[in-house]
This record gives C-alpha cells, structure tokens and sequence, in this order.
C-alpha cells in the first residue's frame, strides 16, 4: 500500500462534488437550451407551412365559390332568368349560404370562449390542497377531524 499520496480531506471531496454538479447542471441547462432552440426553429418552418397551406386552401375555396356561383347563374339562366340576372343572383345565393355557414361557426366558437374561464382552476385547487398539508405538517395539533 502506497501511503505517499495523501488522500483528499471530506471538505475537498465536497469541494469537487459541487464543482462537476454545478458544471453537469450547466451542461444540461445549455443542452437544454440548445434542445429547445432546435424544436422552436422546427416550430416556426412548420408554422410556415402550415400558413402557407392554409393560404393557398383559402384561395383555392375562393376560386370554387365563385365557380358555384357561376354555375348556379348558368342553372338559373336555363330556367328562364335573364343572364345578368341570374349571374349576379347565383353569385348572392352563394355568398349569402357561405356567409349564414361562416356566421354560424363564429357564433359557436364566441359562446364556447364565453364559457370558458382562464382561472387555472386545477391548479388552485392544488395550491389549496399543498397549503392544506403544509398547515398540517406544521401544526399537528390543530388537524380536522374527519
């Protein structure tokens, strides 16, 4: 047995286990971070395709309705309607069902917000129940009987 080498007191020990928990504690911050900054970039590109699909969707919803409405005044001018008429008419009848469809989806949409509170109510409740037991722990003597 080699005692030449002296062996490292308990307050160094406890010196270098601080020092490597404290720079493990870093290095998993930064891969954290790195981490995170990685998903929110691939966030934003989807984000971007998502926007841009749904543009193009939008658009493409556009061109069809007025293709109903075109295709309705044809229909109503074979029925006998002049054909200004009946372009203009079908074009109407068309936006009016899309706009009493569109209207009818946001006034959904505003009565479910309307109900809906942003109160975490979870997590107060939670918050009351940990408040409860900290109580609790703390003065045993004045526990509720149940």
């Amino acid at each position: 047995m080699n005692h030449d080498s002296p062996s490292p007191s308990l307050a160094t020990l406890l010196q270098q286990l601080r020092d490597e928990s404290t720079t493990l504690f870093r290095q998993e911050i930064a891969l954290a971070k790195a981490e995170m900054g990685e998903k929110a970039s691939q966030l934003t590109r989807r984000s971007v395709q998502l926007a841009t699909g749904g543009f193009v969707a939008y658009a493409g919803a556009i061109v069809l309705l007025l293709g109903l409405g075109d295709l309705l005044a044809f229909g109503l001018h074979r029925a006998g309607l002049a054909p200004d008429i009946a372009l203009w008419l079908g074009r109407i009848v068309v936006g009016l069902v899309i706009a009493i469809i569109g209207y009818a989806m946001l006034a959904k949409a505003k009565h479910a917000m309307s109900s809906q509170t942003l109160v975490p109510e979870k997590t107060i409740q939670s918050l009351r129940e940990d408040k409860d037991w900290a109580r609790a722990k703390l003065h045993p003597s004045h526990e509720p009987t149940t």
